[in-house]
């Protein structure tokens, strides 16, 4: 029983590994794979499942060299108030806010004009029904 379920787990790991050495080659740039084309390598896996896999793992994609030794330290993020970008993008922001602003001021104060226009000519009406003798009707 043992026997059998080492069997499967081994069995599991080694086509986990095929899968992501077929995953791994298919998605690395062309400039990062070294030895043969990117399809030699991935008929290689096919054909040599477990032996292409660990070959592809250990010699056919570039690594990163390391430039340190020992823990590598993350370089730290930059403040938001530190980056052009950000800022460039804040400025614009505030901008495009200014300007709605100022046209929203613009419709209003057009809109109390015309209000104010309306009520002038409406009190107007009034008076002359007034002068003219008719009574308008109470509230």
């Amino acid at each position: 029983m043992i026997r059998a379920m080492m069997i499967i787990g081994g069995g599991a790991l080694l086509v986990a590994l095929i899968i992501y050495a077929l995953i791994d080659c298919g998605r690395t740039d062309r400039s990062q794979v070294r030895g043969v084309l990117k399809p030699a390598w991935i008929l290689l896996i096919i054909i040599f499942p477990v032996i292409g896999a660990l070959l592809w793992l250990f010699l056919g994609k570039q690594r990163r060299p390391s430039t340190s030794f020992g823990p590598v330290t993350p370089q730290p993020r930059q403040a938001p108030d530190d980056d052009a970008e950000y800022l460039k993008f804040l400025d614009a922001r505030a901008k495009r806010e200014a300007e709605s602003r100022r046209r929203e001021e613009e419709r209003e104060a057009e809109l109390n004009a015309q209000l104010d226009e309306e009520l002038r000519k409406m009190r107007q009406q009034r008076h002359n029904r007034n002068e003219e003798g008719e009574n308008p009707p109470s509230l």
